[in-house]
């Protein structure tokens, strides 16, 4: 055989493997694609099965950061997945469930890759209590609606009661404000009450309101306080409102007035 007629065979002969190559991967794309869904089982079975023979089950679980949440509530949304393959847990599943709870802000999740589910859960913080259309329902700083609440059962007695429509949503800036000058540690406010949308009045205990500047809610808490400590006790007993709005005049209004 010449020099050109073995370089032709060579070519034919590499030729003809590349072509068998080409095919050999079609085929096999087809078969994948059509049978991926028995593919993806049959690993899962067979990581299922290592996992059972070498006691890597998900049987443990440690769970932190409740405090609203019942550790029952947790305990539940995990028994459907006890004795999977711990490389096998469907954590996005298990993530999506358990934030179906109202008041799980962030979830953290991972595994000593043996038996034992971690699950770090952080709260929504509640900063007050929004009254609205006869329900109660707390919120947390943004003024993010956590879960309704039955006022007479709820325990924490230091959030404040906002009424008027959207004030949860102004609520932190004068829960601010009011700690700046330890308004509360003075004197006992039984609801925060945003008018129009624009303004605040603050209804003390005793039935007492002080009807803040749109403007300077701050410098209002200011000027209140500034005329309680001149009063004397008889005065400060008789007045039932302190009209505040305007900075620089603040009208008194007696109860028999």
């Amino acid at each position: 055989m010449n020099n050109i007629n073995r370089r032709r065979y060579v070519l034919s002969i590499k030729s003809l493997t590349l072509i068998c190559i080409f095919l050999f991967l079609i085929i096999f794309s087809i078969l994948l694609y059509f049978n991926k869904n028995n593919l993806i089982q049959i690993s899962k079975n067979t990581i299922q099965s290592f996992s059972e023979n070498f006691q890597y089950q998900f049987s443990k679980f440690d769970i932190s950061g409740l405090e609203k949440i019942e550790l029952k509530f947790v305990e539940d949304k995990l028994q459907n997945y006890l004795g999977s393959s711990i490389f096998l847990l469907p954590l996005d599943q298990i993530n999506d469930s358990i934030k179906e709870n109202n008041w799980v802000k962030e979830i953290y999740l991972n595994t000593n890759y043996k038996d034992t589910l971690f699950i770090r859960i952080e709260e929504y913080k509640p900063i007050g209590i929004y009254f609205f259309n006869e329900k109660y329902f707390v919120f947390d700083e943004n003024g993010k609606i956590i879960d309704q609440i039955y006022i007479k059962d709820f325990t924490n007695q230091s959030l404040l009661i906002f009424k008027g429509n959207s004030s949860n949503l102004k609520a932190n800036s004068l829960i601010n404000i009011l700690k700046n000058n330890d308004f509360e540690k003075k004197y006992q406010i039984e609801s925060l009450e945003f008018l129009n949308k624009r303004r605040w009045d603050i209804n003390l205990y005793g039935d007492v309101k002080l009807m803040l500047s749109e403007e300077d809610p701050n410098t209002s808490i200011q000027n209140f306080i500034m005329i309680q400590n001149k009063l004397s006790e008889t005065d400060i007993n008789n007045i039932r409102t302190y009209d505040l709005r305007n900075l620089k005049k603040t009208i008194l209004i007696n109860l028999n007035d």
